[in-house]
């Protein structure tokens, strides 16, 4: 847990940066929160940076047959826990528009953009809307199909569509 107190405080130094949205976590002036991270740990160690959560909650219809927990920051960056471990990310529309992929792709950048960056992107017109998904990338949602579309939200790792 020292570790992890050491690693928040050099968060603090490094606020300026904005969020780097990765497959393994999140990444900030060349420190790491990986997937995994015990959740008090994680939690503390992104509030250095983001400021406390405005929301915690639980999620009780996901997670592999156990409840998931979810905090959301005021910067739009949510962080969600399955069995007391971080487990994913999530950046809504109205989230940072500063915080990027390491490819740099983010809330409003393009269909187009986003295909240049990660050519494996696969994009579905589904139930919960148009969705898009990289193999050992970000997923998230589209305005549209059209080669114009906006990147709408980001998510990566284990996350709840259901809140």
């Amino acid at each position: 847990m020292r570790l992890f107190a050491i690693a928040a405080l050099a968060l603090i130094a490094a606020s300026s940066a904005p969020w780097v949205l990765g497959d393994i976590g999140l990444s900030q002036g060349g420190h790491v929160v990986k997937f995994g991270v015990p959740r008090a740990a994680a939690i503390a160690a992104v509030s250095a940076v983001s400021g406390k959560p405005i929301k915690a909650h639980s999620i009780p219809d996901c997670g592999q047959g156990e409840p998931m927990s979810r905090v959301e920051f005021r910067n739009g960056l949510g962080m969600e826990f399955l069995r007391g471990k971080f487990s994913g990310w999530t950046l809504d529309g109205n989230g940072d528009r500063s915080f990027k992929t390491s490819k740099g792709v983010g809330i409003g950048a393009t269909l187009a953009t986003l295909k240049k960056a990660y050519p494996s992107v696969t994009v579905d017109d589904g139930s919960l809307g148009v969705m898009f998904t990289v193999e050992n990338g970000p997923s998230g949602f589209l305005d549209n199909t059209k080669p114009t579309a906006h990147v709408t939200s980001l998510y990566s790792g284990e996350t709840c569509m259901i809140s």
